[in-house]
């Protein structure tokens, strides 16, 4: 007889295998909200096992969701803390962005969290709280300690994250999960410098 510490330890292990291949399903192109059966299809299990391990298809999407921010928490921590001066400090945060939505494989999430959450007065709420809103909050605390050093001006430094993180967001889901990158393409390193000397001279201290 197994104790049930091992049985739950299987649990886990077995939950956290299948939410990596429904994360897989979830984020590939053109997947535009798959059925449960194509989810437990991608999993390689039955409806009836996702059911046992998640619940409902909305309950295995905010599970991916959980998952995400969770995997985001070390750029979350990376965001808070302030470089020394502030231009610097800036381009350091949005070049970490940048990199973590271009090149791997951020940008698709968030697209994937988009697609399932839009007008979703359940799923949009919670791909907020647990994907994008905590970024949003990272950035603001490492803007709030430029306030007060007195190197940023006095603003509602929330309004100013997103102020920050909108266009770089954009950007890369314009180039990569929009396929823009073929008709379009945008030098990533001109469009970051432009983004950061734009909102560096719109917020710097006096």
């Amino acid at each position: 007889m197994r104790s049930k510490g091992a049985r739950n330890a299987r649990f886990d292990e077995r939950r956290a295998e299948l939410l990596g291949r429904l994360r897989a399903r979830l984020t590939q192109r053109g997947a535009m909200r798959p059925t449960l059966r194509e989810l437990a299809t991608a999993a390689g299990c039955s409806v009836s096992t996702l059911n046992h391990y998640f619940g409902r298809r909305d309950d295995i999407v905010m599970a991916v969701f959980e998952d995400s921010g969770q995997r985001g928490q070390g750029q979350f921590q990376a965001t808070r803390v302030a470089g020394p001066d502030f231009e610097t400090s800036v381009r350091d945060a949005a070049t970490l962005s940048w990199t973590v939505m271009t090149r791997h494989g951020v940008a698709g999430m968030l697209a994937m969290g988009m697609v399932e959450g839009m007008r979703d007065d359940l799923l949009g709420p919670v791909f907020i709280d647990r994907m994008f809103e905590p970024f949003v909050i990272a950035l603001a605390e490492r803007l709030e300690t430029h306030v007060a050093r007195g190197q940023m001006r006095e603003v509602d430094t929330r309004m100013a994250a997103l102020a920050l993180a909108s266009p770089l967001l954009l950007g890369a889901l314009h180039q990569g999960e929009l396929g823009g990158a073929k008709a379009y393409p945008l030098d990533g390193e001109a469009f970051v410098d432009h983004v950061v000397q734009g909102f560096v001279r719109a917020y710097r201290a006096d």
